[in-house]
């Protein structure tokens, strides 16, 4: 009996260990907050954040002005609502910079054709530009975009981009400014 016990207790102890968790489509979503000046306002945004139904988890770094969001597997990225509940905590959502995994692919919009990022488990689909903001935005040309494509081609067609997102208007698509990549 004692020997069972023993063995039942080893594996409920290793199995932490060789536990790999579910892989998250959007690995990261970080989000300057402007106006945050007190642990009060740390938590008065993360309690917002961790209300949507997509989030798992928020943490605000009151020093930078940051937040690191935790989406729940398959959610997809809701800009404005990330945005809203940000300026509902009585604050100023600034720029969001993401990285995700997916599969380059072509995106038509008013008759042209543009490269994206589909999020990998989601129907979200990412534009990729080269400026982090609306103002300057510039999509990537098939020159441009040379190095991604070929690192995709060898076998794996998924790919991790980091960049920094803003949405358009409705029926467009957000944009991902592709800051660096990697394939997986």
């Amino acid at each position: 009996m004692f020997k069972n016990l023993i063995i039942i207790l080893g594996v409920f102890i290793t199995t932490p260990m060789f536990y790999q968790p579910a892989f998250a489509e959007i690995q990261s979503v970080e989000m300057q907050v402007d106006g945050m000046t007190c642990p009060f306002c740390v938590y008065g945004i993360e309690k917002k954040l961790k209300a949507l139904q997509e989030v798992t988890d928020a943490s605000s770094n009151l020093k930078t002005g940051i937040v690191d969001i935790v989406l729940k597997e398959d959610a997809p990225l809701d800009i404005e609502k990330l945005n809203k509940a940000i300026l509902e905590s009585g604050f100023t959502p600034g720029k969001i910079k993401i990285k995700a995994t997916g599969e380059l692919t072509m995106h038509k919009l008013e008759g042209k054709q543009y490269h994206a990022l589909k999020v990998t488990g989601t129907n979200q689909v990412f534009l990729l530009t080269l400026a982090p903001d609306h103002e300057k935005e510039e999509f990537l040309s098939a020159e441009k975009l040379k190095g991604i494509e070929k690192a995709s081609e060898g076998g794996s067609k998924e790919i991790i981009i980091t960049g920094y997102i803003h949405s358009h208007s409705v029926g467009v698509p957000p944009a991902l400014s592709v800051e660096s990549f990697e394939v997986n």
